[in-house]
């Protein structure tokens, strides 16, 4: 018998975690984090990759101080939900700054930033997160 060999799942998913590459339903508009034929909204088969921003406004944030299991040594971390240019709303982190520097309605940018580390590999898993927008000369 042949073994069947899989990529992990953090690499499978990279095009969503360091690109934020997605697929938008083109019949209901619902858009899905990982690749898919059918839209699981509505059924529908018109898929089609799109990327989302850079950059997107702060709707509302958290900040989680008793957080899941393998989120222990990151506790308390922030999380929000930002909402893009087109409606689009997602659940991020958000990183490089204190609870109190975010206001509802500001401008973030995305980053690429560690999310985890498997414990039994030690493999380091990167993704994006957002920060408040940083002023360039």
């Amino acid at each position: 018998m042949h073994a069947i060999f899989r990529p992990p799942v953090n690499w499978r998913h990279r095009r969503f975690r360091y690109g934020l590459v997605v697929w938008r339903c083109l019949n209901c508009g619902a858009v899905h984090q990982y690749a898919t034929r059918i839209c699981r909204r509505c059924r529908s088969n018109r898929v089609a990759e799109d990327r989302l921003p850079d950059r997107a406004r702060l709707v509302t944030l958290t900040v989680v101080k008793n957080p899941p299991v393998s989120f222990e040594k990151q506790a308390p971390y922030i999380v929000g939900l930002v909402e893009f240019e087109d409606g689009t709303k997602m659940l991020t982190g958000i990183t490089d700054c204190e609870p109190e520097e975010l206001k509802p309605g500001m401008e973030l940018e995305r980053v690429v930033r560690k999310i985890a580390e498997d414990g039994e590999s030690g493999l380091i898993v990167y993704g994006y997160k957002f920060r408040p927008v940083i002023k360039r000369r």
